[in-house]
């Protein structure tokens, strides 16, 4: 099956022999694939072309099996400047999408969200806020389920200024949780994630508690991000 230019971005590349790219890339009409970027180092075709990551690119390639080969591939926008610290929230990003995206699957809303989680990040808005709003989206988009506008027991509309406990495959109630269940949560975190309003620390932290939580369920090995991340705080340091 040939595919003409549809939007994409390089989430990992890797080199294979001396003179070519494995990409794992996700489109927006086809989702998480593997390409061959066959002499992509050497040859005059794609001169020009870094196979940069968080680069839009319009891409076309032959799909055989389980891994295609590239035919052409054009730069659609202009590649972020970065923080290390942005830089590596991109990672976090990346990371989490080839961990829990299916292969050949198009997520279409998805990749609009994350096209623009990456222009908020690189624009210098706040990264704590940013990857709890994509973390939420990805686990919907994914059929996992985050529920986070009424109490599962009652029915009921969160009320911000109550205290809930989230459970994970149920959601929020006012019914406590016995110990491991779960975790505590105030309503206003659970109202302002919801309705993407996040301000104040602990209502961030809370909420990347409860989306790590939730995360955790579903991608049971360590994140080389986080490990890099934590590297770079104590060089920071």
């Amino acid at each position: 099956m040939k595919i003409s230019y549809t939007p994409c971005f390089i989430l990992h590349r890797r080199n294979f022999s001396e003179t070519s790219f494995i990409l794992e890339v996700f489109s927006k009409e086809y989702g998480r694939v593997n390409i061959i970027a066959k002499g992509a180092k050497k040859s005059k075709k794609y001169q020009g072309i870094n196979f940069d990551l968080y680069q839009k690119y319009n891409i076309s390639w032959i799909s055989r099996n389980d891994l295609g080969t590239l035919t052409d591939i054009d730069i659609v926008s202009s590649k972020y400047t970065f923080t290390a610290e942005k830089a590596l929230s991109g990672f976090y990003i990346n990371e989490i999408i080839l961990k829990l995206l299916y292969k050949d699957e198009p997520y279409p809303e998805l990749f609009d969200m994350y096209e623009l989680t990456l222009n908020r990040l690189f624009s210098n808005e706040n990264e704590k806020i940013i990857l709890r709003y994509f973390e939420k989206i990805l686990l919907q988009s994914l059929g996992y389920g985050v529920s986070l506008e009424n109490d599962v027991k009652t029915g009921l509309s969160i009320i911000p200024k109550n205290e809930y406990y989230y459970k994970i495959d149920s959601g929020p109630s006012s019914e406590i949780l016995s110990k491991g269940e779960g975790m505590k949560i105030s309503g206003k975190t659970l109202f302002e994630l919801n309705n993407e309003t996040l301000s104040h620390a602990k209502n961030i932290n809370e909420a990347k508690k409860l989306l790590s939580m939730i995360l955790g369920k579903y991608i049971n090995q360590p994140l080389e991000s986080r490990r890099l991340y934590k590297s770079y705080a104590n060089i920071k340091n």
